[in-house]
């Protein structure tokens, strides 16, 4: 492949139609929509450089070879660089789709190569980790060749001393000014959250669960903006903010839970703290809804899997996105709609059951009052509740979208290609 490769010219009218679309359809600016263009002219590029087809003959294992080959060893330059590339991908793919180039099949194998930008970031990760001065380097190389994507992806150990991983996408709709003018932020209060644990490091955690102790856990309480109001049997999961930082802290890999059960601090702390207020917000969020899995959310022994609703977090977004701010909506009405297309099925009586109340259960008890923490939304509860539904943050009565909350879906669902 050289600098001389041009575009097939099917592919160069697919392209320039795709930045019409994205710019006169979609509303996107010109500098989103160009980064989105560029990602794909460049696979086009790469295509017909090495006679791999135009992009309309493009499948799923194309693109995990392109992404988790090449574009690795030619292109990629940081986690953050690679992670919005298969943004890009499913916005022109679904385009396509949607002009009759790609049939539904198509569509779903491509899409799941784009799924988890995380299996291209770990084999990124690896690649950086080769030492071409080693005396085992032609083995190495080898081996990270023809290990494929999923290879090393159980059990890895994060390097300590791994630079925080800031995500762009986000941080390219939000402001320093939009997170000083919210109202509420989860940053200062996690800022003592990670305080505390570095003057306490090495605490012991519970021997199930290995969890914060009930003593430090009421010590960090008080210390919140808000404290919670927790009965003195409370455990770590009663507490949506401390149980909300300590898995975002675990996933972000700022602490480590060692083989004697105690909780330590990394050196990742400090690098985190020297991030803007953006950044820190940006990582925060993104740890929370990209990288966390949400059934860490929930207490131990709820049997509810979350995977159904996580992974249709673009519909979940979508939703808000179309939301106005300050208006208030009804959430029985809302956790409907999401049910009905996170489901995949007609708005009928019939609608499964089990997926609305998968819903209910993850989305209303701990995902929608973590967005009113991150001040993307605020709701209110019903009145009338039973005790059940008071102990899990059940009957939430309406939500309404703040302003940042509006710019951050409404970025999110432009990303993802769902808005």
């Amino acid at each position: 492949m050289t600098g001389d490769d041009e575009l097939d010219r099917e592919d160069e009218e697919l392209v320039a139609s795709f930045h019409e679309h994205l710019t006169a359809e979609k509303g996107l600016s010109e500098k989103t929509a160009s980064k989105h263009v560029d990602a794909i002219e460049l696979f086009a590029t790469y295509l017909e450089g090495y006679e791999q087809g135009t992009l309309p003959e493009v499948t799923g294992i194309d693109i995990e070879e392109y992404l988790g080959d090449w574009y690795i060893r030619k292109v990629a330059s940081s986690r953050s660089d690679l992670r919005q590339v298969p943004a890009s991908f499913k916005k022109f793919y679904k385009f396509l789709h949607e002009r009759g180039y790609l049939g539904d099949e198509e569509l779903e194998d491509i899409l799941g190569a784009c799924k988890n930008p995380d299996r291209y970031i770990r084999r990124l990760d690896t690649y950086f980790e080769l030492d071409p001065d080693s005396d085992t380097w032609e083995q190495d190389y080898e081996r990270w060749f023809f290990g494929g994507l999923d290879s090393g992806a159980m059990g890895e150990v994060m390097d300590e001393n791994q630079p925080v991983d800031v995500n762009l996408g986000i941080g390219q709709v939000v402001s320093e000014g939009d997170i000083e003018s919210s109202k509420t932020s989860p940053l200062n209060d996690f800022h003592t959250f990670l305080q505390y644990l570095v003057s306490n490091n090495g605490m012991k955690l519970t021997t199930v669960n290995s969890f914060i102790p009930r003593k430090d856990l009421f010590a960090l309480n008080k210390l919140m903006e808000s404290p919670e109001d927790l009965k003195s049997t409370a455990n770590q999961p009663d507490s949506r903010t401390l149980h909300l930082f300590y898995n975002i802290a675990k996933t972000l890999n700022l602490l480590v839970v060692n083989e004697k059960n105690r909780l330590e601090v990394t050196p990742q702390i400090n690098i985190f703290m020297n991030l803007s207020p953006k950044e820190q917000f940006t990582t925060l969020f993104d740890a929370f809804w990209n990288r966390t899995e949400w059934d860490r959310l929930l207490q131990p022994l709820n049997i509810v899997g979350h995977e159904s609703v996580q992974q249709s977090r673009d519909a979940i977004i979508a939703h808000l996105a179309t939301c106005e701010p300050g208006r208030r909506y009804n959430f029985g009405e809302a956790a409907w709609k999401l049910s009905v297309k996170i489901g995949g099925i007609d708005e009928t009586p019939e609608v499964d059951s089990l997926m609305n109340f998968l819903t209910m259960i993850i989305f209303a008890e701990r995902i929608m009052p973590e967005l009113k923490l991150f001040g993307l939304l605020d709701c209110e509860y019903k009145k009338e509740r039973d005790e059940y539904a008071a102990r899990h943050d059940l009957g939430i009565e309406w939500f309404s979208i703040t302003t940042l909350g509006e710019t951050i879906f409404r970025g999110m669902a432009n990303d993802s290609g769902d808005f």
